[in-house]
């Protein structure tokens, strides 16, 4: 005869015993909040935070002694500098510090209270000193004390196996808290960040495509992919919505409003109809930021390649009509630059120079060279 199955009340209760578990090996209750779940994969913007070789896998719901993982770790040669992978202020180092508050009664762990309200959490950072195993070393960059400000990409200590990893191979154990206080799976955050930004990443209405088609409105507490597409869409247009992670905060309201009072809408850090379809006008030349630089090349009659190709999309946005936009340099170009230069009260010699750059880019509304 088979055994009865356990009781719906007793898996759940089972469940709350391991889960609890799981979040006491480093002291962190496991938290849900209206931002995101615990561990729910999210896509933060931030610097890798091991500066040299190593590899790492998804580990968040890994297996351990003491209970489930809710980390990454980084797999790294001792000694790999660790660096802030935000702008932020560090909010201890180790548990405690010594009488003096000169360094830690032990070695080495950190956390890091970001500007924007995330924090990061950096574990098992190196305890000895080189070529041994003593526990006598230092992993902890010098200043680096509960109350220093750093930026992003600063050293602030070096990969080891310190506390409880001392017999296991050296790694960083990568934590990442939301600004309510819940752990997240930073796996994507890391993949992204290791990818690095390309030097100038075209982002068009073809990225946006919820955000532009979508119909709810988007505002404080929303989450979703249309809020990432909007996030992404206010940093191409030079406003900054903080973290890009599909969930909209103050920070993102405060971009709109500053979109908003911009593009002459009314100011209320919601996005509806009016600010959609603006927002889809922009990012048609937005995509194209890159070719208003004013260090760009400078066009000519005759020119051909994508430069030019660029050029004639952002005249065509603009409302100038240049022909084909076949990257050919030809007469109907030529006619829409002289036409736009007239209007703008520039010199008008059919060329496309820094001038008539920064001009197409401020009638458009764009940061020129960004991204």
């Amino acid at each position: 005869m088979s055994k009865p199955n356990m009781r719906p009340g007793l898996l759940a209760l089972a469940f709350m015993v391991l889960f609890s578990a799981a979040t006491a090996a480093f002291g962190h209750p496991a938290t849900s909040g209206t931002l995101h779940q615990w561990g729910e994969k999210v896509e933060y913007d931030m610097v890798f935070p091991v500066a040299g070789p190593n590899r790492y896998s998804p580990g968040f719901w890994a297996s351990r002694s003491d209970g489930l993982h809710h980390a990454v770790d980084i797999m790294a040669a001792k000694m790999v500098p660790v660096v802030a992978v935000a702008d932020g202020t560090i909010y201890s180092v180790n548990w405690s510090t010594d009488p003096d508050n000169l360094r830690p009664a032990k070695c080495c762990n950190i956390i890091l209270d970001h500007d924007d309200g995330w924090q990061t959490k950096y574990y098992h950072l190196n305890n000895d000193t080189p070529g041994t195993d003593d526990g006598q070393g230092w992993g902890i960059a010098p200043g680096i004390l509960p109350g220093t400000h750093v930026m992003a990409g600063q050293v602030i200590g070096w990969v080891g196996d310190s506390t409880n990893a001392e017999y296991t191979s050296p790694h960083l154990h990568f934590e990442l808290v939301d600004p309510e206080g819940t752990i997240v799976d930073p796996y994507p955050a890391l993949k992204i960040a290791e990818a690095g930004a390309p030097a100038c990443s075209a982002f068009g209405p073809s990225n946006a495509t919820e955000l532009i088609t979508g119909t709810r409105l988007l505002k404080i507490g929303v989450r979703g992919t249309d809020v990432r597409q909007l996030q992404q869409a206010l940093k191409a247009g030079g406003y900054d919505p903080g973290g890009v992670d599909g969930v909209f905060g103050a920070k993102t309201a405060a971009a709109v409003r500053a979109f908003q009072q911009a593009r002459g809408l009314t100011v209320d850090g919601i996005v509806g109809p009016a600010s959609r379809q603006t927002i889809a006008s922009m990012l048609e030349v937005s995509q194209y930021s890159g070719a208003l630089s004013p260090t760009g090349p400078i066009l000519r009659p005759g020119d051909r390649g994508e430069a030019v190709r660029q050029i004639q999309a952002v005249l065509k946005s603009a409302g100038y009509e240049p022909g084909a936009i076949d990257g050919v340099y030809g007469p109907m170009t030529v006619a829409a630059v002289e036409e736009f230069q007239r209007a703008a009260g520039i010199g008008v010699d059919g060329k496309v120079g820094p001038v008539t750059r920064r001009s197409l880019a401020s009638q458009l509304g764009v940061t020129a060279g960004s991204c």
